[in-house]
């Protein structure tokens, strides 16, 4: 049954497997015997049939120069086949070398012969414990490249997988993904597991995808509402696959999800801005780079500079954990379309023009010394205010005093009860130092002139 990648990418990591590369190999196999070994086979059995013939034919029919023997015809056909099927063979293989050097052009040093071989014939299996011997080879895939053999003749697996095909194993470590193309065309993802992935006959390694946090530091500029142009240096840190989401069984340290990284990876495009240079990959890094410098600038751009400085103005200070925490999550729900998550985002360094700043302290100072101004007038005045409010009260109090002693005389004959009251409260009153505090000094004027009238009519 031909290999077809299914579109559940839970079934992704054991779509082939080492049962059915070795199947593979054995189909190969039958077909190179009936291709290649079965003339030669053709050639012997008719080599033999001559000799045979030779054997039943009278010694007088033969020629002369078979005389002495009756195989020798036989073995002179097997010979001659063997030798041409030998140099056509080597010819065969010369050929071949050759047009893989031009097609796919490896690196110098590569061992060729081996990469033929191996996609010519695989792997036969045998049994314990031979089975050694008729291992696929493998690759380790880790810290998010395929590690590279010392000898450069032993590293032809490596390449075989990225631009040709298997049947090659796949050992991913944790924190490590590849994006498998068959055809220039999507295959599957794979990963870290418990049951490592094998790499198809006409399956390619398209790219080795870090599960690690990826950190990205950059500058650009942005324009306020006010049309002021700041610096700002902005640090991300962002990663394929939710964070939240752990591995079941405990044994990865960093989550992996073979849907968000195939959102990441299509995310990739060819980036060629200089047709003078060679052109570069825009990848799913530089696409959360791209949200952050759309996002920041709109941010801003809806913002005046004091807006953004003044924390007073509680309209979004570019620094405060509520613009962060606003930012943040608005890259999110951008870079989550394609399977990243931002997890850390901090606005490093903000750069005004010289200019404009000493400006803005400028127009600050004045603004803080006009607030000062202002907050001095409004204590003076609540002051005043409060000692009016006194005065007022202790007026009030007094004259109560006073209503409250001619009730206490009724009758016609109250002026003198009356006169002592009244000069016993001027004189209670008058000497609270408060009240004299208080009273306005007219008033004090009046009520001392009244206290010496009162004591003269005593």
């Amino acid at each position: 049954m031909p290999f077809r990648p299914s579109d559940d990418f839970q079934k992704w990591q054991t779509a082939y497997t080492r049962e059915d590369a070795y199947r593979d190999s054995e189909a190969r196999q039958e077909r190179l015997f009936l291709i290649t070994y079965l003339p030669l086979l053709v050639a012997l059995l008719y080599g033999i049939f001559v000799g045979v013939r030779s054997i039943l034919a009278p010694v007088s029919d033969l020629p002369a120069w078979l005389s002495w023997g009756r195989w020798g015809l036989a073995v002179l056909v097997i010979i001659g086949l063997l030798t041409i099927y030998f140099f056509l063979q080597k010819w065969i293989g010369r050929c071949s070398q050759d047009f893989f050097r031009a097609f796919y052009r490896p690196p110098d040093g590569l061992d060729i012969n081996k990469i033929i071989q191996e996609r010519q014939n695989g792997k036969v299996r045998l049994p314990p414990p031979l089975n050694m011997l008729s291992q696929f080879r493998y690759i380790l895939v880790r810290d998010g490249e395929i590690v590279e053999k010392e000898d450069i003749q032993d590293r032809w697996p490596a390449w075989m997988a990225r631009n040709i095909g298997g049947p090659i194993l796949l050992i991913v470590f944790d924190g490590c993904a590849l994006y498998l193309e068959r055809g220039n065309k999507f295959s599957r993802v794979v990963g870290p597991g418990e049951i490592p992935p094998f790499l198809e006959w006409f399956e390619t390694i398209k790219y080795v995808v870090d599960l690690r946090p990826k950190v990205k530091t950059g500058s650009f500029d942005v324009w306020t509402k006010d049309g002021i142009k700041i610096a700002l240096t902005v640090r991300v840190e962002c990663r394929i696959g939710d964070p939240e989401k752990r591995d079941p069984n405990g044994k990865l340290v960093y989550p992996y999800d073979p849907v968000a990284v195939k959102k990441a990876i299509e995310r990739y495009a060819l980036r060629w801005p200089d047709p003078t240079k060679e052109p570069s990959e825009f990848t799913w890094i530089d696409a959360v780079w791209g949200q952050v410098t759309g996002i920041l600038p709109s941010y801003i751009g809806s913002r005046y500079l004091d807006d953004l400085l003044l924390a007073e103005r509680q309209s979004g200070q570019i620094l405060s954990v509520s613009a962060l925490q606003e930012v943040f999550e608005k890259l999110n729900q951008a870079t989550q379309v394609f399977g990243v998550f931002v997890t850390d985002f901090q606005i490093v360094k903000v750069e005004i023009p010289e200019q404009i700043r000493k400006l803005q302290e400028d127009y600050w100072r004045a603004e803080r010394e006009s607030l000062i101004t202002i907050t001095e007038g409004q204590t003076k005045a609540f002051e005043i205010r409060a000692q009016e409010r006194a005065r007022a009260e202790a007026q009030l109090d007094l004259i109560m005093a006073i209503a409250d002693g001619l009730e206490k005389n009724p009758g016609k004959n109250f002026i003198e009860p009356l006169l002592l009251s009244l000069s016993g409260i001027l004189d209670d009153s008058l000497s609270d130092p408060l009240l004299r505090a208080y009273m306005a000094k007219e008033t004090l004027d009046t009520l001392e002139t009244l206290q010496r009238m009162l004591e003269k009519t005593k």
